[in-house]
């Protein structure tokens, strides 16, 4: 008998195929880190305007307290300017002159 007549049925060459999971995990996971880089830069610009806003109030406060010692600073100047020659000098010079009050007065409701 001859050897090759016993032998079992060759199964077919094994053909391999490509699965879809490994591309969705990538992109899954790649949208995920995008997703996340983009909230923590959202997190870190709110916090960056925050602070700046902060320092911008900081900042008209400060300007408001100056501008508050300048006009009682320029408002005595015109007052000594009407008995001190200097003081007249130096407003004349300079054209300073006083308006009303900055702050308007309370109106009432109607």
């Amino acid at each position: 008998m001859d050897q090759e007549s016993h032998s079992q049925p060759t199964a077919p060459p094994h053909v391999p195929t490509y699965h879809g999971f490994w591309p969705v995990l990538l992109m899954g996971l790649s949208l995920v880190l995008v997703f996340s880089w983009e909230i923590r830069v959202g997190i870190a610009t709110r916090r960056g305007a925050q602070q700046l806003q902060e320092q911008q109030a900081r900042l008209v406060d400060e300007a408001k307290r100056v501008q508050t010692g300048l006009e009682k600073l320029v408002r005595g100047l015109v007052e000594l300017s009407k008995t001190d020659d200097a003081a007249k000098k130096i407003v004349t010079q300079f054209g300073i002159k006083l308006n009303n009050p900055s702050v308007p007065t309370a109106t009432p409701a109607p």
